[in-house]
């Protein structure tokens, strides 16, 4: 008894979800197509050299400390709001992080006397205090 059907799912970086189904007759030229257009649908690829585990470049920091770091880099000396360093984390860290976390983060930061914070609940904006800023400068 042959195969009688192939599915697929496949979720993108923005989380997308495709579903493809190859029906009978599979052979080599309709996989390669398959494949072919996932790689089409996943954009310009990098070759990437196969590295030790070792080698193997680990996330060090957690996601608390890289948006820390983010606001130290991007936003030193002005205000933001939760949004915009949203979007600064998912083009810088290329992930997606939700808002609710983004929010969060940044509430505890104002209660660790790291940031200042005004504004209407529904329009807070941020900022480093001045002292950690300065701190941070070379």
């Amino acid at each position: 008894m042959g195969i009688k059907k192939i599915k697929v799912e496949v979720e993108d970086t923005y989380g997308n979800k495709y579903s493809f189904t190859l029906n009978p007759p599979i052979n080599r030229q309709k996989v390669a197509q398959f494949i072919d257009l996932v790689e089409m649908l996943s954009g310009p690829t990098e070759v990437e050299v196969f590295k030790a585990p070792e080698m193997v470049e680990q996330p060090s920091k957690s996601k608390f400390e890289r948006l820390l770091d983010l606001i130290k880099e991007k936003f030193p000396l002005s205000w933001f709001s939760s949004v915009e360093l949203q979007i600064a984390y998912e083009e810088k860290y290329r992930e997606p992080i939700s808002l609710s976390t983004v929010s969060t983060y940044l509430s505890r930061y104002h209660e660790r006397g790291l940031l200042l914070r005004e504004g209407p609940p529904n329009m807070l904006r941020y900022r480093l205090r001045a002292d950690v800023a300065a701190s941070q400068r070379p």
